[in-house]
């Protein structure tokens, strides 16, 4: 079985004894009719792409799943024992925190949003690149979230604040500069009202970038196995339907994940 060292909020490749059943309320999504113009027709082609990834992702990642345990219900309730796993040397070999932070371009009074902040790998280092601003760590486990607020304040971080979450509403603050998901989009259950939320806490002008696995990454990469993977073209696509714009995908930067940079219009 592969070492691989578990990527932050992205679930443990553990293996479980027995395959979990599909969420409650996951039925099939109606698709837009196929008659009409050439524009409806290519949106119509659009959207059976996207609902045909949604259901591939749902299907295989619950009934297959590879023996790994990642889904993603997946709860991460000890924050003390994911921090050995999430903070380790080998996640950031492949991880490259400092990279990713530095490809944000954030400037030091910025208010910056950690969405799935997990144990905080992020926030801590955003913290450090807006010391003049404030970085807002969101999780949806109360576990997670008290121990970002005492990690902060152990490393003598005042500008971080902390948000409980729920799974359709990350329940920001209005005003974010940027918002940084990592390793997480796969985990969302309701995509279109969790960044429907994302969007309207974003300034005019503010950066949504998603961090996540290539669909195309080896088998043996860190991650979910490759049924749970998300395309860097889904991902960008959806959030265009929620009236974000797709600036670029940076796919050079790490070994194992893109870099989808959305803003919202100003």
């Amino acid at each position: 079985m592969r070492n691989a060292v578990i990527a932050a909020i992205a679930g443990a490749l553990l293996g479980c004894g027995q395959t979990p059943a599909p969420p409650a309320g996951h039925a099939q999504k109606a698709m837009p009719d196929k008659t009409g113009s050439h524009e409806h027709d290519a949106e119509a082609s659009k959207e059976r792409a996207y609902h045909a990834q949604e259901h591939e992702e749902a299907a295989e990642a619950y009934a297959d799943h590879r023996g790994r345990g990642h889904h993603k219900h997946h709860r991460f309730t000890n924050a003390a024992e994911w921090t050995a796993m999430f903070d380790s040397p080998e996640r950031a070999a492949w991880q490259k925190p400092d990279e990713v932070v530095a490809a944000l371009g954030l400037t030091p009074a910025m208010t910056v949003a950690d969405l799935g902040a997990g144990t905080g790998y992020f926030t801590v280092r955003l913290a450090k690149a807006v010391p003049q601003g404030k970085v807002v760590a969101n999780d949806l486990e109360p576990d997670m979230v008290k121990w970002i607020g005492e990690r902060a304040a152990k490393e003598g971080l005042g500008n971080v604040v902390t948000v409980a979450g729920a799974p359709a509403d990350p329940k920001l603050p209005e005003g974010l500069d940027v918002a940084l998901m990592v390793d997480t989009y796969h985990h969302i259950d309701e995509p279109s009202q969790f960044f429907g939320k994302v969007r309207d806490a974003l300034k005019p002008g503010g950066l949504l970038v998603i961090v996540d696995f290539k669909k195309d990454a080896p088998e043996d990469a860190p991650g979910p196995p490759a049924a749970m993977r998300v395309d860097d073209a889904i991902v960008a696509a959806h959030l265009q339907k929620l009236g974000l714009t797709h600036e670029r995908t940076d796919r050079e930067l790490l070994p194992y994940q893109y870099l989808v940079f959305m803003r919202k219009p100003g």
